[in-house]
């Protein structure tokens, strides 16, 4: 299953093309990504990087991954593996095809599914529309494995009499008391405790549908023990993140929160939201150029977007529609459930139709999530994400039709194989073709752009000294900034992903602290002209200047670019592309006549920021 799904990632991505030493995905977040695994790669961990927000380092607790521990650790044994950070992550990406197909499918045999259907469902939920659109520029959240064992804990929860206890028929309030399958149990806590540590939103979406399943059948069957069951689990996933957590948790003891960083608002959670229109209609890029358009036209001039990705695909919407026909057909179960068989498939149509109907309370744009954000949860507000749980139950609905088919044409034939072969090739067959494409840029695009990075950095640091800090124009904001002039976010890390650890580089530190804030003071009151003894107080011995900051053009143009550099007063490095300048300020910092002592006060007098020892 897994190699199948490795080979079909890998010709999507035509990887006898792919720059493997390079990642694929360019965008924003990519490059924030890019950054982390970089990181890991020089200092064993993302959480400090001293070579970033010079001159004091980076410090990224207040942009917590807790809860993504597990993936930074394999992440890390893959680039430990590699030696590379870029090759890592494509790999890392690659491997998580695989993981995630391997994991489905065990899911889905788990739950009784014969094995040629169950491989065929796990395989097109592997290639869900979700998988390429965020790609690597969300790679702790497109390797979905946690949201399989997600929907298998609810099942799990929802069946917990069959599942946990020796007798299920044992009332009373306490059934549990030398009644437990330990052996089960502990399968259930160790789930919980994976998908806790593998994926943040994975594990709040888990929390809040296992709380209200719980609700919902306490309520019908009369069962007040479903929320001791259900609430159990939610500690363990609790405990788990709190204790993955606890380096952030520290640092916020010692320093304080920082309410500027990674911090959201109730609102958010309408603006990334479900949107049914987007389950229900093709996703924007699908290879069929008319359901592309019709992808397209159904988000066209909408005032919430949401994120992409939330496409079902044909197969699934049926399965959705299927799952939402059984909330209005009237069929729900009328026995208490421990007196049904194991895995019945009743019983499992109605807990699909059960947290479908949940996820989309909770999940839809100014659904009930918003509730959660305003009782302390607005961490956890792209919600459209729940919609991998939607589409695994999805799956659910139509393998049970796939059965009842199944059994039909057993019925009929003398020599069913070849028939149930030929179907399960052409569902196969159908339902990848029903997905997208990788969202990438061409190759040889990619190549170029870091190629010439790479050959401009290289030249800085033949011209530097080894440690020499680097002070980033214009100003921009870490993390989550909007971009400024022609930049993306984080276009900034682009300088410290091409170089090869000599430099240091103004850019990353955490806006909201100190060590950043500094920053915005020269931005917004002094200006870079100004600023410049006061930098080379703070141990700068260059300046690294993006054009496409700048609105009034570029080196040449008689704009601000131009008058940094007559204030610098040398020739200016330039970018293969043209893009970046280089200032090398030691000559600068002759020509002022100024002592170490002056420029260290100019920093405190004109920023507002003491300089580390050993500035300048």
């Amino acid at each position: 299953m897994a190699t199948a799904a490795w080979a079909w990632g890998a010709v999507l991505l035509r990887v006898w093309d792919m720059p493997m030493r390079l990642p694929f995905d360019t965008r924003s977040d990519a490059t924030l990504i890019s950054m982390m695994v970089k990181n890991i790669d020089e200092n064993g961990w993302y959480l400090h990087q001293p070579r970033l927000g010079a001159p004091f380092g980076q410090q990224f607790y207040d942009f917590p991954h807790g809860g993504e521990s597990f993936q930074l650790g394999a992440i890390k044994v893959v680039a430990m593996a590699t030696g590379d950070w870029g090759l890592a992550i494509n790999l890392y990406f690659l491997l998580g095809f695989g993981v995630l197909a391997a994991v489905t499918f065990l899911v889905l045999r788990h739950l009784r599914f014969s094995f040629v259907p169950a491989a065929v469902a796990a395989l097109i939920y592997t290639f869900l529309p979700y998988h390429f659109t965020h790609g690597e520029m969300h790679l702790w959240r497109s390797t979905y494995a946690s949201a399989p064992l997600a929907a298998l804990l609810l099942v799990w929860a929802t069946q917990w009499r069959e599942r946990f206890l020796v007798e299920p028929g044992r009332g009373g309030r306490l059934p549990f008391r030398g009644n437990l399958r330990w052996p089960r149990v502990a399968g259930a806590v160790a789930v919980a405790v994976v998908i806790a540590g593998t994926e943040t939103m994975t594990t709040g979406f888990a929390m809040t549908l296992l709380a209200s399943g719980a609700l919902v059948g306490a309520i019908r069957w009369r069962e007040p023990q479903r929320l001791l069951v259900a609430g159990a689990l939610i500690a363990v996933m609790g405990a788990t993140f709190a204790v993955l957590s606890a380096p952030t948790l520290n640092y916020y003891r010692a320093y304080g929160t920082n309410e500027a960083a990674a911090r959201r608002l109730v609102t958010e959670s309408e603006l990334y939201g479900l949107k049914l229109t987007r389950l229900v209609t093709p996703q924007g890029g699908h290879r069929n150029g008319l359901l592309s358009d019709i992808g397209a036209k159904a988000q066209e001039d909408s005032f919430v977007r949401s994120e992409g990705g939330q496409a079902l695909g044909i197969l699934g919407t049926a399965g959705f529609l299927g799952a939402l026909w059984g909330a209005f057909a009237g069929r729900w179960r009328r026995e208490r459930p421990d007196v049904r068989p194991s895995w019945d498939r009743s019983a499992l149509r109605e807990q699909a139709t059960t947290f479908t109907l949940l996820s989309l309370l909770f999940g839809t744009i100014a659904g009930f999530s918003v509730l959660l954000a305003m009782v302390g949860f607005a961490q956890i507000r792209v919600w459209n994400r729940i919609v991998l749980i939607i589409a695994f139950f999805a799956m659910v609905v139509v393998l049970g039709w796939a059965e009842r088919l199944e059994a039909r044409i057993r019925a009929r034939r003398a020599s069913p194989r070849p028939v149930l072969a030929a179907l399960a090739v052409a569902v196969l067959a159908f339902g990848l073709w029903d997905g997208i494409p990788p969202q990438r840029r061409p190759y040889d695009e990619i190549e170029a752009q870091h190629a010439s990075d790479r050959a401009f950095v290289a030249q800085i640091e033949e011209q530097m000294p080894d440690g020499a800090a680097i002070f980033q124009l214009p100003v921009v904001e870490f993390p989550e900034s909007e971009p400024v002039g022609r930049m993306v976010d984080y276009d900034h890390l682009r300088g410290f992903l091409a170089d090869d650890g000599t430099l240091r580089w103004s850019y990353g530190s955490i806006k909201g602290r100190p060590d950043a804030e500094w920053q915005v003071t020269l931005r917004d009151q002094v200006g870079p002209i100004g600023a410049l003894p006061a930098l080379l107080g703070l141990g700068f011995e260059g300046l690294w200047i993006d054009t496409y900051g700048y609105t009034d053009g570029g080196l040449g143009d008689g704009g601000e670019i131009d008058d940094i550099v007559a204030a610098v007063g040398v020739e200016p490095l330039v970018s293969p592309d043209g893009r970046f300048l280089f200032l090398d300020l030691r000559d600068f910092r002759r020509r002022t006549g100024l002592s170490d002592d002056e420029l260290r006060q100019a920093a405190v007098d004109r920023l507002g920021v003491t300089p580390p020892e050993g500035a300048p």
